[in-house]
């Protein structure tokens, strides 16, 4: 009797062994640990912020599209919570945002300070929409003519239409250069060569006008 109970107790240490030692058993032994984990886990994602889900980059390209809308629309995102002020703070959402959302001689104005620090981040980052308006500015509203032609310059090689519009007309009508009247009327022919011709011309008069109310506004302050 004691000899069998012996064989037994050697025969279920020897078991104890091999299961504990068996590969297949350590993998059931970690499967059931990760689930537990994930039990864990699944109860903190239900609990995490929705907005969350999504990555950062989804949220900066939606910070993007909501600013060449309206800037106000993007500071009102700021506001919202910290996942939108971490994403429409990114350098992404200045560097690739459009400049639509005010014509382009409404950049003559004083700008307030967030719009001011926001146009300022765009031109740091080498947003060409910003670029162009700042050189705009610069040329007319501060007399920086240098300056102004320089910012203007460096949008059009980076592909600005606008930018090359407006610098092929400073070029033409505003500057006493042979040279570079006969530069601004060599880009001009460019433009009718490649179709561009009544896109240009339309283009100027927009800003002519619109140029010329923002001055008389300027004006009337004074």
């Amino acid at each position: 009797m004691k000899r069998k109970n012996a064989r037994s107790s050697v025969t279920n240490s020897s078991i104890l062994f091999i299961i504990s030692n068996n590969p297949s058993t350590k993998f059931l032994q970690m499967a059931g640990s990760s689930e537990k984990d994930t039990k864990k886990v699944d109860v903190s994602v239900q609990h995490e912020c929705p907005l969350n889900l999504l990555p950062r980059e989804i949220w900066s390209i939606i910070a993007t599209m909501v600013t060449s809308n309206s800037i106000e629309d993007l500071f009102n995102m700021q506001a919202t919570c910290k996942v939108f002020l971490g994403a429409a703070r990114s350098d992404a959402v200045y560097k690739h945002a459009t400049m639509s959302y005010k014509s382009l001689a409404r950049f003559l104005l004083n700008l307030d300070g967030p719009e001011r620090r926001f146009l300022d981040h765009c031109v740091e980052v080498e947003n060409v929409d910003a670029i162009v308006r700042h050189g705009f500015a610069e040329y007319l509203r501060f007399g920086c003519l240098d300056k102004g032609m320089e910012l203007l310059a460096r949008a059009s090689t980076e592909g600005s239409v606008e930018a090359g519009y407006l610098y092929s007309m400073l070029l033409m009508f505003d500057h006493e250069d042979e040279e570079d009247m006969v530069r601004g009327v060599q880009m001009m022919e460019g433009f009718r060569i490649s179709g561009q011709l009544e896109s240009y011309t339309n283009f100027l008069m927009d800003v002519c006008k619109d140029t010329t109310v923002i001055l008389n506004e300027l004006f009337a302050r004074i």
